[in-house]
């Protein structure tokens, strides 16, 4: 299976997230909050929760035809060591998720491309 997804958020829609740990909740994985906890910028953090949002919301839709439904805290963006994003599925059968982000002042966009696992 193979498919596309793509989404793009204002990161103002973020401000009241960033000290409201029952909203930031509703978005990140227990591995993000405890990275979203140490950021002390408030723009990097209003930042990194859109960033996050985007890429679920990218990772939901490539995703939209496997049968399974996911929550926000099912999906984890994480970045390597050299800073590329990467998505874990918790509780899920073995996806290949390709994923790339991208931040602006005023916007975060996230694009997630599924693919056969054997590529």
């Amino acid at each position: 299976m193979k498919n596309i997804g793509i989404d793009i958020i204002e990161n103002k829609r973020f401000d009241s997230f960033i000290d409201n740990p029952r909203k930031y909740s509703r978005i990140l994985s227990d591995k993000e909050k405890d990275l979203f906890m140490k950021i002390t910028n408030k723009s990097r953090k209003r930042e990194y929760l859109a960033g996050r949002f985007a890429a679920k919301e990218a990772v939901i839709k490539a995703l939209a035809h496997s049968g399974y439904s996911f929550k926000y805290t099912d999906i984890s963006v994480l970045n390597a060591p050299d800073g590329s994003p990467y998505v874990v599925l918790e509780n899920y059968p073995a996806c290949k998720i390709l994923l790339s982000l991208s931040h602006s002042k005023e916007n975060s966009v996230a694009v997630a491309v599924l693919i056969d696992k054997d590529e």
